[in-house]
């Protein structure tokens, strides 16, 4: 067994396809399945199921990937102390993000982390967050930004930043009362375009409606945001929304935006490791970070009608 073929395998098991790993690590897909079979026959185990989809980690393939990327890591350092040279950190580090909230976030820590660490990688995977929860459970994301994540054996999840949601409206919809109050009785009695199960969302929807013996009246499913907003600009129902997801557009008169009340919803941002991650420095420092940015983004007002949620060692 060479490094070359656990680089090889973290690849494929991070990404998720052999495909995807080889466009990235610009290889032929053919030769790229040859040293994961080679590396396969040397450990008499199989790492890897292949599927329709792509491929998803077997224990024996779980259990490896816990302990390469630290092989590689000592790896690097090792020849560079040989080398005489410093010891910069240059592993990888895979941060999933919502595509909202991905949007403010991304190119903010990208840069921190580029500049602390120029020799690393900060590989960012976008995905709604019910997928980011699974994503973390089968290490395919080190650190996650989740929305509102149901508690999950093996994933430590930590409050960061709080804010309440809003309906969505045309302006030329009768729904659009400027920035009046709604209450969630009356929401239910509009036509809404929401996503499907199992988004994060639509699980605090569906359950706040349950809690007050409401219905939530779904004309339309649509997962995707920009999606969402398209189908509210051109009258089809009015959305779910946290402000910060629609701030621009109220700002430019596109959409209108009213408070929720009796009961408001608040939404909550956590972000999320595995648990076993608390033995790696560098994925609890990009976590550490990653709370510093979107604290900055909140107080900044990028992330608008946002407040932190202070962690529990600051009272």
């Amino acid at each position: 067994m060479d490094i070359r073929e656990l680089r090889y395998f973290v690849q494929i098991a991070r990404i998720g396809s052999v495909s995807g790993a080889a466009a990235r690590l610009n290889i032929a897909q053919p030769a790229l399945s040859r040293q994961l079979r080679k590396l396969e026959d040397e450990l008499g185990a199989q790492l890897l199921v292949r599927h329709g989809r792509g491929v998803e980690l077997t224990e024996a393939g779980a259990q490896l990937l816990a302990e390469a990327e630290g092989l590689i890591e000592h790896f690097t350092q090792t020849l560079n102390k040989v080398r005489g040279g410093e010891v910069p950190f240059a592993g990888q580090v895979v941060l999933g993000v919502p595509p909202t909230a991905g949007l403010l976030i991304v190119p903010l820590i990208f840069r921190r982390f580029r500049a602390r660490w120029p020799e690393a990688t900060l590989l960012p995977r976008e995905g709604i967050s019910s997928s980011l929860e699974e994503w973390l459970f089968n290490r395919r994301v080190d650190v996650a930004v989740l929305h509102n994540p149901t508690p999950v054996e093996g994933v430590d999840l930590q409050p960061i930043l709080s804010e309440h949601m809003v309906l969505v409206t045309s302006p030329a919809s009768p729904a659009h009362q400027g920035a009046e109050p709604i209450s969630l009785r009356s929401l239910c009695e509009l036509p809404l375009i929401l996503p499907s199960l199992p988004h994060s969302n639509r699980r605090l929807l569906e359950r706040m409606a349950i809690q007050h013996n409401l219905r939530l009246n779904v004309a339309i499913e649509v997962d995707s945001v920009p999606l969402m907003k398209a189908m509210v600009k051109n009258g089809f129902g009015a959305a779910i929304q946290t402000y910060a997801g629609v701030a621009r557009e109220v700002a430019s008169g596109e959409l209108g935006a009213r408070p929720i009340e009796r009961p408001a919803l608040p939404s909550t941002i956590c972000i999320g490791t595995a648990q076993e991650s608390k033995s790696s420095w560098m994925i609890m420092e990009v976590a550490r970070m990653l709370r510093s940015c979107i604290a900055e983004l909140v107080q900044t007002g990028a992330w608008a009608g946002a407040r932190t949620i202070a962690e529990p060692d600051e009272g």
